[in-house]
């Protein structure tokens, strides 16, 4: 740095502590897994430009099913170019159009149904949200268990190395055993910094998804633990397939497509032309010489369906709701299918973690202090205590893998089945 950016830097600092401006503190937060995700509904970016879609469709249904603009119609000519004798007419009218059908209806029908496919829209970007700020939670509290074990261990061997020193002073173990023992702890301290930079970066893309800033430090209520119950394989299709977004969206594709297909069918008439005019004219009368009259009247102008009667709109629409109807089909054997696969990975993966933290850990945990104790008396070797211990780190590791795998089961299978808080969207028969 040169002469010139210290002092500018120096300049800085100073202003900046004569108008006694400090640098905020960082924010402390602690949140639920559903508080997390409630948070995330409420100040994620996106949702927020996402929803102006509901209030353009609320527009198009208020401002649906009026009528045309009335149209005003002048006119005047006078025989000018021809003898000049004085002789014109002139006309105002005023025409209006409306349907022979129930066009306006229909349309303003429509439009409802248009609603409820934006706010389905909107509900499934929300459990997409919802499912990624759930994973990210789960994956953020099994990093801090496998940290919180790993500083465990980092302890555990500062005890062993302690107790080595105190035995090379007393000439009952030697300084080999103490290197090796205070290596081995170093590689686990080094393995616990790795998982802390983990763990910041997954704090920093919950914070992400939150709509937290980067520098609130997040704390998580709750912990990782194997439940005892064997979990559930039968889902209650019927339930799920009603919180699904996706799966009223597919429904509500339907319900609009059949109002679709009503309105291209009340277009087979278009609209009749209703005309009230008024009309002067000046015309020359032997021998009375020019004379002036006024009429007034109605007229209709109804156009005849011979030609065109919106054939190619009805057969457009009822494609389209050939395809919503395959649609719900497809919808509904995907969140079958989902759900099945994220049911059965639940359980797995709870059998898995069960076993792994069962009786072989105990043993293991046994076998370690039962090691600690025969060395201590001489009857065993430091690296069967060592090898010991590195077995218990390797199972509690594990163990919590599993059951860490189970919680991402689990919040998968929340997924699948929409089971969050403020998801619900209305069906197309509640509008």
């Amino acid at each position: 740095m040169n002469t010139f950016q210290i002092q500018h830097s120096l300049l800085l600092w100073l202003a900046l502590a004569a108008s006694g401006m400090t640098v905020p503190a960082a924010e402390t937060r602690t949140v639920t897994r559903d508080e997390a995700i409630s948070l995330a509904f409420a100040n994620h970016r996106d949702l927020k430009i996402a929803a102006l879609e509901i209030k353009r469709a609320g527009a198009r249904v208020r401002w649906s099913g009026r009528l045309e603009n009335p149209e005003l119609e002048l006119s005047a000519s006078d025989d000018g170019v021809g003898q000049n004798e004085g002789e014109g007419n002139y006309e105002i009218a005023f025409s209006q159009r409306f349907p022979l059908t129930a066009k306006l209806k229909k349309e303003t029908g429509l439009r409802r149904y248009q609603v409820i496919l934006a706010e389905a829209e909107i509900a499934e970007r929300r459990r997409e949200i919802a499912g990624e700020v759930d994973l990210a939670v789960v994956e953020l509290l099994g990093t801090r268990e496998k940290i919180r074990l790993g500083r465990e261990g980092v302890a555990l061997n500062k005890e062993i190395v302690s107790f080595l020193e105190e035995k090379a002073k007393l000439g009952e173990a030697s300084k080999l055993d103490v290197i090796q023992t205070t290596l081995s702890g170093r590689t686990l301290d080094q393995e616990v910094k790795l998982l802390l930079t983990q763990e910041k970066q997954q704090r920093l893309a919950l914070n992400q998804l939150i709509g937290l800033e980067a520098t609130t430090e997040l704390q998580l209520e709750g912990s990782l633990h194997l439940p005892g119950d064997r979990p559930a394989t039968d889902a209650d299709l019927g339930s799920i397939l009603a919180r699904r977004p996706d799966n009223i969206l597919a429904l509500a594709k339907t319900d609009e497509a059949r109002a679709a297909i009503a309105l291209e069918e009340a277009k087979r008439w278009e609209d009749i032309s209703v005309k009230v005019f008024v009309e002067g004219d000046k015309a020359m009368d032997d021998p009375t010489g020019l004379e002036r009259n006024t009429f007034a009247g109605v007229g209709i102008s109804i156009p005849l369906p011979f030609r065109q009667r919106n054939q190619e709109g009805i057969a457009r629409a009822k494609i389209d709701e050939e395809e919503a109807v395959q649609g719900i089909e497809a919808a509904q054997f995907h969140v079958r299918a989902e759900c099945e696969a994220a049911y059965q990975a639940r359980l797995d993966a709870w059998e898995l973690a069960r076993e792994a933290g069962g009786e072989l850990l105990s043993l293991a945990e046994e076998n370690l202090a039962e090691f600690r104790k025969t060395y201590e008396r001489g009857e065993a070797t430091l690296t069967q205590v060592q090898k010991a211990q590195e077995q218990v780190l390797e199972l509690r590791t594990a163990a919590t893998t599993f059951i860490s795998d189970y919680h991402l089961a689990e919040a998968r299978v929340r997924f699948v089945t929409g089971a969050y808080p403020g998801l619900t969207t209305a069906r197309p028969n509640e509008k």
